[in-house]
């Protein structure tokens, strides 16, 4: 992984922490429409929140495994992917065909439980990392695993995705400091203090 690498994904994650809420608002707002510009609508929204979060959570996996070999997360982090992707493919088929709406809550509502849980163990797990991400590895863990917890409570979803938006902020900020700990250590770069 370089520098550009990991100023895109910080970019990403700025991103996604930016966007959540305004489209957590639209799709709550969408929700209510039954028209097919609001299907569209909403299911614009569900394949760019799916692919944002499946895009940034592979590249801290491939964070963690590569700069620090640190693998205790990779089965928290594939559930949650898992668990994102189908979910998205089920709101999606919800929004779209009717008669499956209702069997694709349910089993959404499921998925989504299984993914807060996943993210509470990812947050715990991450704790052992051997390196304290320039002194935001506690914060970050802890803000996953407040996240996982509402998130999996179901009745605090939206507390959730304010603390997931704030989570992905702390990423992005982690990602800015190793893009540019990588741009300081390139070889032939005299430093300029």
């Amino acid at each position: 992984m370089t520098g550009r690498t990991f100023t895109a994904s910080a970019w990403l994650a700025m991103i996604s922490a930016i966007a959540t809420l305004p489209m957590t608002y639209l799709a709550f707002m969408l929700e209510h429409r039954g028209d097919a510009v609001a299907a569209i609508m909403q299911g614009g929204l569900q394949v760019v929140g799916t692919v944002l979060f499946v895009v940034i959570t592979l590249i801290l996996k491939r964070f963690l495994n590569r700069l620090f070999l640190f693998h205790d997360t990779d089965k928290s982090i594939d559930l949650m992917v898992t668990a994102n992707v189908v979910a998205g493919l089920l709101l999606l088929g919800g929004i779209f065909f009717p008669a499956m709406r209702e069997g694709a809550s349910l089993v959404g509502i499921i998925l989504v439980i299984l993914q807060g849980v996943a993210q509470l163990q990812f947050g715990y797990k991450l704790l052992t990392l051997p390196n304290n991400l320039g002194g935001m590895l506690k914060p970050f863990c802890f803000l996953n695993m407040a996240s996982g917890f509402c998130v999996s409570s179901i009745v605090l979803i939206l507390p959730g995705v304010v603390l997931g938006a704030i989570a992905d902020l702390m990423l992005a900020t982690i990602f800015f400091k190793v893009a540019q700990e990588m741009k300081e250590a390139e070889p032939g770069r005299t430093a300029t203090r």
